[in-house]
C-alpha cells in the first residue's frame, strides 16, 4: 500500500508567543524532547487548496513511488561492515564526464533568478506539507553523496536536499536545484552505488534543464499533475480513498500531453545519470539493480491492485528502461570487488541508522542483526539509551571502543556522535559536549557536529559558544530549520542565564527573529510576521533605554527580515 503522510516535522520548536510583546511560553520543551514532536493536523480543506496550487514543482522528476520491501535481510554481506574507511569517496575513474547538451545556450539572468525562487518557494511548501527526516548526521551523509555527484555535472551546488519520512521509493527534482530522497528508497536500497543510482538520475534532470526545456503547454501540465499529488498527500490525512480520487484526477487531466515528455527525460536523466555516477566513482551496474527492485514492487502492487500515484503512471519504469540500462552498464569497465565494497561500511551505518531514527526496527530485529553488522550494533545502542537501559548500551559501546584503532577511526565521527546521545540521554551534556567537541575540531566543516555540539553547549549553559557553532550554518545555507531552531534555543538559554539586563534583552529580541526564520521556511508567513512584529516593539523600547545604540542595528535587520517573509509571501509561480 502506498502511504501518504499529514504534515509533519519530526522536530518542532515554535509556537506562538502571547499577546504581550514577552519572549516565549514559560516553561520552553527542551530542544531534545520537543525535537520528535509532530505538528498539530491541519485541517483537509486548507492543505487541499494550498497543495494543488502551491506543490506544482515538488516532484519535477520522479523516478518511481513504489511500496517498500517487505523486509531486509539481516545480517546480508552487503550491510557488513568493512574495515576499509567509512568516508572513503574517491573515484577511481578520472576521465572528463562528458554530458550531453540539448539545450545549447544556457539560462538568462532572469531565468536563473526566477528558478532561485522557484526553488525557495519549493522548499517552503515542502517544509509545510510533509514530514522530515531531520537527523543531521543522515542528512550530513546523503548531502555528501549528492553534492559530490552534482559536481561531476553543475558548477552550482543544489539549492537543498530535503529527505522525506516516507516508506515509498522515490525521489525528485525542482527547478532551483532542489533535490529530494524518501527514507524509503534508502531502506529499499541494497548499497551505497544503489542509492547513488537514484541520485544521480535527479541531478541529471536538473543538469539537463528538464523543467525548462518543455513547452509551456507541457509545463502547465505537468504543474497540475504534481498540484495534484500534493493534494493527495494533503487528503490522505483523513482519508486514502479521497487521495486515490484527487490523484485519479489530476492524472486524466494530464496524461496525453505529459506521456511523451516524461518518457524522453526519463531515458536521459537513465543515461546521463550512468556517466555522473561512473564519474563520481560508483558501480554503474548499480542503476539496473535497482530498476530490477523497483520494477519488481511495481508489478507486486498491480497485481495486488494498490494504489500507485499518477506520477508514477506518467514517468514508467518501463522493461524498455530496464533493458536498457542493462545494456548501457555492460559497457563500463567493471569494479573490482574491493571496489565494490568501499561504500559499504558508510551504507551499514546509514541504513541502520535510519531504521532506528524512523522507529521501524524492534529490538529482537537489532539484535539479530548486530550479530553480523556494526551499524546494527550503533542503532541497538541507541535505542537502549532511549530506553534507558544504560548498561546495555554501555556493554555494546565498550565492545566497539575494543575493536582495532584503524577499524575504531573508521567509524568515527558516527561512534562520537552516538556515545554523546547516550550521554545525553543520561543527562550528561557537559561530558556530551566534550566528546563532540573532539570530533569537531577533527571535522570543523561538518554541519552534523555543529548540530549535535550546539545542542550539547545550550544544555550545559553555553549558549554563546552554541551560536557560534551554529552562525555560519545560517550564513551557508539560509534554509536550515534545525540550525534556526538551535539559535533560538540558544538564545532564550542566554535570555534565561545571563545577569546582564542588556544580554538579556538582546537575546530575547534575537530568539524571536530565529524563530521567524523557521516558520518562513516551514511556509507559516503569517506566525513569521507575529514573531517579527513581537521582536521589533521590544527592540523599539530599547530605544528609550541606555541600549539605544544596540537597538538601531536590531531594527533595521528586523525590518529588512520583515519585508523578505512578505515577499516570500506573495510570491506565486
Amino acid at each position: 500500500m502506498f502511504y501518504f503522510h499529514q504534515s509533519l516535522t519530526g522536530r518542532t520548536v515554535s509556537y506562538e508567543v502571547a499577546s504581550s510583546p514577552t519572549l516565549l511560553t514559560p516553561d520552553t520543551v527542551s530542544i531534545h524532547k520537543r525535537r520528535h514532536s509532530h505538528k498539530r493536523r491541519r485541517s483537509v480543506a486548507h492543505r487541499l487548496s494550498l497543495s494543488i496550487l502551491s506543490a506544482a514543482i515538488l516532484t519535477i522528476s520522479a523516478m518511481t513511488a513504489v511500496t517498500p520491501k517487505s523486509s531486509h535481510a539481516a545480517g546480508s554481506d552487503l550491510r557488513q561492515a568493512s574495515s576499509a574507511p567509512y568516508d572513503s569517496w574517491q573515484s577511481t575513474d578520472t576521465q572528463e564526464l562528458s554530458l550531453p547538451s540539448l539545450r545549447g545556450q544556457g539560462l538568462s539572468f532572469a531565468e536563473q533568478y526566477h528558478n532561485k525562487l522557484l526553488g525557495e518557494w519549493s522548499l517552503r511548501n515542502i517544509n509545510k506539507s510533509i514530514k522530515m527526516e531531520h537527523d543531521p548526521w543522515i542528512h550530513e551523509t546523503v548531502k555528501d553523496m549528492t553534492w559530490r555527484l552534482n559536481a561531476q555535472a553543475r558548477q552550482q551546488a543544489p539549492m537543498g536536499l530535503v529527505i522525506i519520512d516516507n516508506p515509498s521509493i522515490n525521489a525528485f527534482a525542482a527547478p532551483g536545484g532542489v533535490i529530494g530522497i524518501n527514507t524509503g528508497t534508502i531502506l529499499a536500497a541494497s548499497s551505497m552505488d544503489e542509492l547513488a543510482s537514484v541520485v544521480a538520475h535527479e541531478v541529471a534532470h536538473i543538469s539537463q534543464r528538464h523543467y525548462e526545456s518543455g513547452a509551456d503547454e507541457r509545463k502547465k501540465a505537468l504543474l497540475m499533475q504534481i498540484g495534484g499529488m500534493l493534494a493527495a498527500i494533503a487528503a490522505s490525512a483523513v482519508d486514502g480513498d479521497a487521495a486515490a480520487a484527487v490523484m485519479m484526477g489530476s492524472q486524466t487531466a494530464t496524461m496525453n500531453s505529459s506521456m511523451a515528455f516524461s518518457r524522453n527525460n526519463e531515458r536521459e536523466a537513465d543515461r546521463v545519470g550512468m556517466q555522473i555516477m561512473t564519474q563520481a566513482g560508483y558501480d554503474p551496474r548499480a542503476m539496473p539493480r535497482f530498476f530490477a527492485t523497483m520494477n519488481q514492487q511495481s508489478q507486486l502492487n498491480q497485481v495486488e491492485n494498490r494504489f500507485l500515484p499518477s506520477f508514477v503512471r506518467s514517468h514508467p519504469l518501463s522493461n524498455e528502461r530496464l533493458s536498457e540500462s542493462q545494456s548501457r552498464a555492460q559497457h563500463y569497465p567493471p569494479l573490482s570487488l574491493a571496489e565494490q565494497q568501499r561504500h559499504q561500511g558508510l551504507f551499514d551505518l546509514l541504513y541502520w541508522r535510519v531504521q532506528s531514527t524512523g522507529k521501524h526496527a524492534s529490538e529482537t530485529v537489532l539484535t539479530t542483526a548486530a550479530k553480523n553488522s556494526v551499524g546494527a550494533k550503533l542503532a541497538l545502542m541507541q535505542w537502549y539509551g532511549e530506553q534507558q537501559r544504560f548498561d546495555d548500551a554501555d556493554e555494546i559501546l565498550a565492545a566497539l571502543n575494543k575493536l582495532p584503532a584503524a577499524q575504531r577511526q573508521g567509524l568515527e565521527p558516527f561512534l562520537s556522535i552516538t556515545h554523546s546521545q547516550l550521554l545525553a540521554e543520561q543527562g550528561n551534556w557537559a561530558k556530551a559536549a566534550d566528546t563532540l567537541a573532539s570530533q569537531q575540531r577533527l571535522y570543523p566543516e561538518r554541519r552534523d557536529l555543529r548540530l549535535y555540539l550546539a545542542e550539547a553547549l545550550t544544555n550545559s549553559n553555553q549558549p554563546l559558544q552554541a551560536q557560534a557553532l551554529l552562525k555560519p550554518l545560517t550564513q551557508q545555507q539560509p534554509s536550515d530549520r534545525y540550525a534556526w531552531q538551535s539559535l533560538q534555543l540558544a538564545n532564550e538559554k542566554l535570555a534565561k542565564t545571563t545577569t546582564t539586563p542588556k544580554l538579556a534583552n538582546i537575546a530575547t529580541i534575537n530568539a524571536l527573529r530565529y524563530r521567524s526564520h523557521d516558520q518562513l521556511w516551514s511556509g507559516r508567513y503569517d506566525a513569521a510576521l507575529t514573531s517579527l512584529t513581537q521582536a521589533k516593539q521590544l527592540a523599539d523600547n530599547l530605544q528609550n533605554t541606555a541600549q539605544a545604540g544596540s537597538a538601531r542595528p536590531l531594527l533595521a535587520n528586523i525590518k529588512a527580515e520583515i519585508k523578505n517573509v512578505k515577499t516570500a509571501q506573495d510570491f506565486e509561480p
